[in-house]
């Protein structure tokens, strides 16, 4: 009997569980059974697919946005790496182009120092060859408006022009002897002057303006050289020009007189040394004047066309008409000497 009851409850138990497997399948929601076994009684519980697969679902859901932000994040960090990089690269090239301006502008300067230098030689090369020059002529001191030579130079001048006059028959040799002292008391006499057989500043001048009537420029007025030299207006500025094509200031002079027949040496300080010493109040058109400009002396010149004004060839404007009062000339006005006879003799 009882071996009956326990066969009849397991196959109950089978039938049940093949029933409830039927179920499942048949069903639209897959469902599967666990048997739990308690004390007494069977249970079952039921757990859909879908309820273990949800965490899985979740983190699967889940896991595209963490690759995501951490896309990003690479992405971000490479971006600073490469701005870091470029800011680099950009700096590298800022400090290599300061550099390479500051050597163009080293460069620049140790040239310019250079041709400072070259010039600044070069000048006082001249100034020494000046010096020289004045040195063998005994010449001493250079006043404004004149040339002040030393005692044995000037009696040598003033000899050759006692010579040039007939007054003096001996070689000149700086000294004062008893024949040249003779000489220059008999020109003081014919000339009106203080009889003192000494050359001083009035005989020296007055032989200087005698020799000069006789070997001055005849023939020739102020108001011709002045409206020759106005033709020249506007020519441009060269240095060492000596045509309309362009004139430096000596160059200029030398062409206006040049085409008047007359003839007058080649550089400032060298016209400053022809003709006779006139003051600034003494002036007529067509003298020449004189200004120290970029070296000592006479080193610019222009022509006297009066009322204070005169032609030269600037280094800025070409031949133009300037003021003797205009505060650039009035600074460096050197002095004026007259080569035209026609103009006469300034007083003593």
């Amino acid at each position: 009997m009882k071996k009956t009851s326990i066969c009849a409850v397991a196959l109950i138990l089978l039938q049940g569980l093949w029933l409830n497997v039927g179920q499942a399948e048949a069903s639209s929601t897959p469902q599967r059974r666990f048997k739990t076994w308690t004390t007494g009684t069977i249970a079952t519980t039921t757990t859909t697919i879908e309820e273990k697969r949800a965490p899985v679902a979740l983190a699967q859901q889940a896991q595209p946005d963490w690759k995501k932000n951490l896309a990003a994040s690479a992405a971000k960090k490479q971006a600073a790496t490469n701005q870091q990089a470029q800011e680099a690269a950009w700096k590298k090239n800022l400090a290599a182009s300061a550099a390479k301006k500051q050597a163009v502008a080293k460069s620049q300067s140790h040239k310019e120092s250079l041709k400072a230098a070259a010039k600044a030689k070069q000048k006082k090369n001249k100034q020494k060859q000046k010096d020289k020059a004045n040195k063998a002529n005994n010449i001493t001191v250079k006043e404004k408006g004149r040339v002040t030579y030393s005692d044995g130079w000037r009696m040598k001048v003033a000899q050759q022009k006692l010579h040039r006059l007939g007054y003096l028959s001996e070689a000149a040799t700086g000294k004062l002897t008893s024949a040249t002292q003779k000489a220059l008391e008999r020109f003081q006499k014919e000339q009106r002057l203080s009889v003192t057989g000494k050359l001083d500043d009035k005989t020296y001048r007055k032989l200087e303006w005698e020799v000069f009537s006789r070997d001055g420029i005849k023939n020739l007025s102020g108001a011709a050289v002045v409206k020759e030299a106005a033709k020249y207006k506007g020519v441009r500025y060269v240095f060492g020009g000596t045509t309309p094509k362009g004139f430096d200031c000596s160059g200029y002079v030398q062409y206006v007189f040049k085409q008047l027949h007359a003839k007058v040496s080649r550089t400032a300080d060298t016209q400053a040394l022809e003709g006779v010493f006139v003051t600034q109040r003494q002036l007529k058109p067509g003298d020449l004047v004189f200004f120290s400009t970029y070296e000592p002396g006479a080193s610019h010149c222009g022509i006297y066309a009066g009322n204070g004004r005169f032609w030269n060839a600037t280094s800025s404007k070409g031949v133009m008409l300037c003021g003797l009062q205009e505060d650039y000339w009035r600074k460096r006005y050197y002095g004026a000497r007259r080569l035209l006879i026609s103009n006469g003799e300034p007083s003593i």
